[in-house]
């Protein structure tokens, strides 16, 4: 007998992250969002609509984004990533180690988060989401986009990434980063 695939019920979702938030937080789901993202000057949280999401990979983007309401600071990341040349490439370093020390803070909360992390990690490199495909991760693959798949593929065994000792130290100071002051000096 075969059963249905589960409907994400959307209103929990709203409910569960307005509580890991413990705020009122406006949650909004947008089927034109390419992902989800939280905006820090009005605590709006925007969650994707995407065929066959699964629960877990509901509840990591709810987490993901609550621990951004939770831990991002609204004001800070202009100072850094600045506008005009550049700025684009710095805004990428800094959300990628921004987004790997929130990923551990919200986890180190909720601990029964970790499993939908790896589910939905998994799930998200099994559909190809970051585009790796016939791709070979090496070396020659750039240090930020090695950094963010072990943070969040390598972590959990999706992937072997691969760094050399001079690139490490990175690696660890990714792992160690407590303050948004640390994310914008490692970044």
């Amino acid at each position: 007998m075969l059963m249905k695939k589960p409907q994400v019920n959307r209103a929990t979702k709203d409910i569960l992250a307005k509580c890991m938030a413990t705020e009122d937080l406006r949650v909004i789901h947008d089927g034109n969002a390419e992902t989800a993202y939280f905006d820090t000057l009005n605590r709006v949280l925007c969650l994707p609509i995407w065929e066959d999401m699964s629960n877990a990979t509901y509840d990591m983007l709810v987490g993901h984004e609550v621990s951004h309401a939770l831990h991002t600071p609204q004001s800070g990341w202009e100072d850094f990533v600045g506008d005009g040349k550049g700025s684009r490439i710095r805004h990428m370093f800094l959300n990628i180690v921004e987004d790997a020390r929130i990923e551990r803070m919200i986890k180190d909360k909720f601990p029964g988060l970790k499993r939908d992390f790896v589910n939905a990690y998994k799930h998200m490199h099994d559909v190809d989401m970051f585009e790796l495909k016939d791709k070979t991760i090496d070396l020659s693959t750039p240090l930020i986009d090695r950094l963010n798949l072990e943070y969040k593929l390598g972590l959990f065994g999706h992937v072997d990434v691969p760094f050399t000792d001079v690139e490490k130290p990175y690696v660890t100071r990714m792992a160690k980063t407590v303050t948004f002051e640390d994310v914008v000096a490692l970044a």
